[in-house]
């Protein structure tokens, strides 16, 4: 590398940073990261009573400790405030640009490196889920350090290299981390076949078995109860031709239900660089050096494979998850990166190209930084416009525990109670083993949870003020046993978020138990 090269790199890396702390502790947190934040606090050996205990349809958590594990250490360093924690994941996107700029050099050459690693800074997609207190900014991260470490082991000269010691222990520490990297993973050994390359079968071996030496006591002990979880009780969906469509466009925007038409405009972003770079695909790949179309195949096929083995395995049991394929995005963006080094495109069309991709990362920033409806709905403001009318013997019933996790972390002080989910549905996610862990329970009803309450602040968490009148239909036994126990109500509404205060109680303050 030359002194330019580093000068690039530091600037890429330093537009990284900036990126991913814009608005990171402004944003509201969502129901999974109030988990996580939550749970975390909990301690290691109660995260591992929660997540391993067994309930009726499975584990009671789908998730491996890793991540967990890794942000337990740090919320000590550093505390579980939102940005702290936001921090972790921050932290780790920047050093994932980092191997993509290592891996893509290896594969294409340094200038490739460099675009491979500007994009992957610029993309909304990894922005997005770098600022966000989940395990996927860590899933990217070990997911590349494994790529970068097969092709390593892939290209070295040595029978059995040490690289391939690093590979395993980097897969075995990605399926740790979130077990759908397993369906990234796949595509390795489909690599491995196509090149039919007989001097690498030893290495190879050595890295799986490395790998499956590592990850056996999780995959015995607990990922069957798991597995069971995710594919019997859980609110995946299944996904269908326009889901393919939809996680290309937030590959290259984010992945968030923006409106029409920047929904649209962002498609057509994705659809017009996948064509262009299919194009260049078919007209390049003979004239592509050898080695080069080596590591073309390579991106390619961790970028498709996965896509495809998870597509396919979700029309049997439903798991198909976006963000869960974030390693595939990456790849995606260093063969966007070929394309525009080494593609071999005319001037003005590259600076076309990338003029419409840059209008895709400002449509995903522009919503990644601005948006303030589900998931991410106004929480922080609903629970300080309650603290400060707050009164003695207020309680918080939240209709769902989407609002109640939220909550309770922006104002820990404040009496919060939720009611249960329907047990055995597609949304009861919240077990009681990790209910514990927080010791924050679900009431079976509002009568219950209303339980000493002299006023009641109802929460319910609606995508549209017209789709409240149907939450109101649903949950009409509530709400009519909240009208008859209170003489006022005052109703409040902050983006989807929809709260009314009942005051004037006129039945006791123990009346309202009913039956488990």
């Amino acid at each position: 590398m030359t002194r330019r090269h580093y000068i690039w790199l530091l600037a890429i890396l330093s537009v990284a940073l900036i990126l991913r702390v814009i608005q990171v502790g402004e944003r509201d947190i969502w129901y999974d990261e109030a988990f996580t934040i939550l749970f975390t606090q909990a301690g290691i050996q109660s995260m591992l009573t929660a997540t391993l205990t067994p309930t009726a349809f499975g584990a009671a958590e789908i998730h491996p400790l890793l991540y967990y594990t890794l942000l337990s250490g740090w919320i000590d360093i550093f505390g579980a405030g939102v940005v702290a924690v936001r921090a972790f994941s921050v932290l780790l996107g920047v050093l994932t640009v980092l191997v993509v700029f290592a891996l893509a050099s290896d594969l294409f050459g340094i200038d490739t490196g460099l675009a491979a690693a500007a994009i992957t800074a610029l993309a909304p997609f990894h922005v997005q889920y770098s600022q966000e207190a989940r395990m996927y900014s860590l899933l990217a991260l070990l997911l590349m350090l494994a790529t970068w470490a097969f092709w390593r082991a892939w290209r070295s000269a040595r029978r059995i290299s040490l690289w391939w010691l690093v590979f395993g222990a980097c897969a075995a520490a990605s399926v740790y981390t979130q077990q759908l990297g397993a369906f990234y993973l796949a595509a390795f050994p489909a690599f491995a076949l196509s090149r039919r390359r007989s001097d690498k079968l030893p290495g190879f071996i050595v890295g799986v078995s490395a790998a499956l030496l590592l990850y056996a006591p999780w995959l015995i002990v607990a990922l069957p109860a798991q597995l069971e979880r995710a594919t019997s009780t859980y609110w995946v969906t299944t996904p269908t031709a326009i889901t393919i469509l939809i996680t290309l466009r937030s590959f290259l925007t984010v992945n968030l239900a923006y409106p029409a038409p920047s929904s649209m405009l962002g498609l057509g972003v994705a659809l017009v660089l996948m064509l262009f770079l299919l194009v260049q695909l078919v007209i390049r790949r003979r004239r592509t050096p050898v080695e080069h179309g080596d590591a073309l195949s390579y991106s390619l096929y961790l970028f498709v494979l996965p896509i495809a083995g998870l597509y396919f395995f979700s029309q049997w049991r439903a798991l198909y998850i976006d963000r869960a394929l974030i390693g595939c995005a990456i790849m995606l963006y260093i063969a966007l990166a070929w394309m525009f080094i080494q593609g071999g495109l005319p001037g003005v069309m590259r600076v076309a190209l990338a003029f419409i991709g840059l209008v895709g990362v400002g449509i995903g920033l522009y919503y990644g930084y601005t948006w303030s409806s589900f998931p991410n709905s106004p929480f922080r403001a609903m629970t300080d416009q309650i603290a400060q009318a707050w009164q003695a013997g207020d309680i918080i019933i939240h209709q769902d525990k989407l609002s109640a996790l939220p909550a309770r972390v922006y104002a820990p002080a404040l009496n919060h109670r939720f009611l249960r989910d329907e047990p055995g549905s597609a949304d009861d996610t919240f077990a009681l083993s990790s209910q514990q862990s927080m010791q924050f329970f679900a009431d079976h009803c509002v009568q219950s949870a209303a339980r000493g309450a002299r006023r009641v602040w109802w929460v319910v968490l609606s995508p549209t003020p017209e789709q409240y009148a149907l939450i109101q239909q649903l949950f009409a036994d509530q709400i009519a046993w909240l009208d008859a126990s209170f003489a006022t109500r005052e109703l409040y509404q902050l983006n989807d978020l929809i709260f009314t205060l009942y005051t004037e109680r006129l039945v006791p303050l123990d009346q309202g138990m009913c039956d488990p």
